[in-house]
């Protein structure tokens, strides 16, 4: 399944979801240049890495439920179940 097969607004979605990481990593990037505390800093991945997996999770939903929805994608469920594996 092609990821635009999911429709414009999950694209959107993930887009959004994607740059506010991107944020985030530029904004850890800046900490650790001007030496913020090691803790501040590991809070921050910790945030940015579950914003990150946020958006993989809500891209694999929706695909499965573009699987569900649809009976001649229902090969694509089992690629589906494996990438969600690999989210967690």
């Amino acid at each position: 399944m092609d990821i635009r097969d999911l429709g414009d607004e999950s694209v959107r979605r993930a887009r959004g979801r994607l740059a506010r990481v991107e944020g985030q990593v530029r904004a850890l990037q800046r900490m650790l240049d001007e030496g913020e505390d090691c803790d501040q800093v590991l809070r921050q991945i910790g945030a940015a890495s579950k914003a990150l997996r946020r958006a993989g999770v809500q891209l694999a939903v929706e695909g499965v439920e573009q699987c569900v929805a649809s009976p001649e994608r229902e090969h694509d469920l089992e690629r589906f179940r494996r990438a969600f594996v690999e989210l967690s």
